[in-house]
């Protein structure tokens, strides 16, 4: 008796205080049943409907013997099985979430009537705290609901299982209202050896159940995945040398269409070389220090040959990153719905973030990164036959590049460049100490908007955003350059 006195007569037991708490207790507790309902219960119902159909579609695909199915409707069954025992746990769920409103109302309202009648007692009859006890106490009923919760002993959630095994993770409020919300989240319980079959999500809890609806999702789905996988015509391509850096592009070739002046030709050192294809596929690789392999192999089944070209940078420079910059032509800012229409492709360069050392005046060294753009397509390509291979895998020679077979680099001519030269446009990136160590530069190339953006890092990381077509613009605006507004570039500093 004493102890209740000194509960309930505490300063946080003020009527003031004590409304206010339940006001909040309970409109959070509402709060929480409507975003189960909105946010949960939906998407679950969502769930049971499609995998419903998806096991229809599944088993109407399997009665067909002219169709295959990448659907194996056991699959499907078990799936939306799954689905339907993870909704049922959830109504269960929802359910004690509901009782456990009404117990937690109960429970307050009563706390409240009785601290009431504790300061009531001793008082005057006609005394306001005698009043207030009388306007505050609560029906017999809610007496009896409280009084019933408190000294029943509280179940687990869960059919059939341990409840030793759900006491260590429950919380002291779900243990006083004698609802055990928390078993529902618990790992305690496994679907692997339950029979499959509705009544089993009474034995479940909802993390259960969701793992096994992953798992069978994740099983039912890599069927088409491997399916697809196995009807692809795959190309496995090895090098005889290894590589630091390697970037692969699809181009459009020529063929045997008319136009050739959108589509990909490469030119040949043999002028009776022919290297025809309606598809080319475009490997660029950093196999030296300061020497880039150009490989070009046709988009056949089996292809009989492949072109190979070599690219030499100055002394002191070394390739850090290789990216494409290209157009398809199947831009998705103005696609051509057009079927029959011929394609053709728009611009197409290779760009390169180049890294060049120099020695300054105290004998220091720096790094200058910088970014190289520049057309391949003149470039002309030596035919290589390939041998006997299997029909899935090709090999690639290894070549013997040197300062005399190999197409130079350089950012611009001179009078004594002779016709083994390919002139780059470069941008300034920025400049790191040689002793810093740091990741690798970034680089992402945009044709279809003539863009480049290029993360480095060093003392500060810095995002580059490069318009690549300015210097190709017209030079109608030329009065306009001294404005601030003439480039497109911009930079970010962090």
């Amino acid at each position: 008796s004493n102890a209740l006195d000194q509960f309930f007569t505490r300063p946080q037991m003020h009527d003031q205080l004590f409304q206010r708490e339940i006001k909040s207790v309970e409109a959070s507790v509402a709060s929480m049943e409507a975003k189960l309902r909105s946010k949960i219960l939906a998407p679950i119902r969502a769930l049971v409907y499609e995998t419903d159909e998806l096991y229809g579609i599944a088993r109407s695909r399997d009665c067909d013997a002219s169709s295959s199915t990448l659907i194996d409707p056991e699959e499907g069954l078990r799936l939306y099985t799954f689905a339907r025992i993870l909704f049922l746990a959830f109504e269960r769920c929802l359910a004690h979430v509901v009782e456990a409103r009404g117990r937690l109302h109960d429970l307050l309202a009563w706390i409240r009537g009785t601290a009431s009648q504790v300061r009531a007692r001793g008082t005057a009859t006609d005394s306001i705290q005698r009043q207030n006890a009388r306007n505050r106490r609560v029906p017999d009923g809610v007496i009896r609901r409280v009084s019933n919760f408190l000294s029943t002993p509280m179940l687990s959630a869960v059919k059939d299982s341990d409840d030793i095994a759900f006491e260590q993770h429950r919380h002291l409020a779900e243990c006083v209202i004698g609802v055990p919300l928390s078993d529902f989240f618990s790992d305690c319980v496994s679907t692997d050896n339950v029979a499959l079959s509705s009544k089993m999500a009474v034995r479940c809890t909802l993390k259960s159940a969701l793992q096994s609806a992953f798992q069978t999702c994740a099983v039912l789905f890599d069927k088409p995945r491997d399916a697809f996988t196995e009807t692809l015509d795959r190309l496995d391509i090895h090098f005889e040398t290894p590589h630091s850096i390697l970037a692969a592009h699809s181009r459009i070739g020529a063929g045997p269409r008319a136009d050739k002046s959108e589509a990909f030709e490469p030119k040949m050192i043999q002028p009776n070389d022919s290297s025809l294809a309606r598809h080319w596929m475009i490997i660029v690789r950093s196999v030296k220090d300061n020497f880039i392999e150009v490989i070009a192999i046709p988009g056949n089944v089996q292809p009989k040959f492949y072109l190979q070209a070599g690219l030499a940078l100055p002394d002191n420079h070394r390739v850090r990153n290789i990216q494409f910059y290209g157009d398809s032509g199947n831009s998705s800012l103005s696609p051509n719905l057009d079927i029959d229409a011929v394609t053709n492709e728009g611009r197409q360069s290779l760009g390169l973030i180049v890294e060049r050392q120099e020695v300054i005046s105290d004998g220091s060294e720096e790094l200058h990164e910088e970014l190289w753009l520049f057309k391949y397509d003149e470039i002309s390509f030596e035919k290589f036959d390939l041998g006997p291979t299997s029909n899935k895998a090709i090999s690639i020679a290894a070549a013997d590049f040197n300062q005399e077979n190999c197409v130079h680099l350089q950012t611009c001519k001179t009078s004594n460049d002779d016709d083994n030269v390919l002139v780059t446009k470069c941008r300034y990136i920025c400049t790191h100490q040689n002793f810093v160590i740091r990741e690798q530069t970034k680089l992402n190339l945009c044709g279809s908007r003539g863009t480049a953006g290029v993360l480095s890092f060093g003392a500060s990381t810095s995002l580059d955003i490069l318009d690549l077509e300015e210097d190709e613009e017209d030079d109608e605006d030329e009065e306009d350059d001294e404005d601030d507004s003439a480039s497109g570039d911009e930079s970010f500093e962090e």
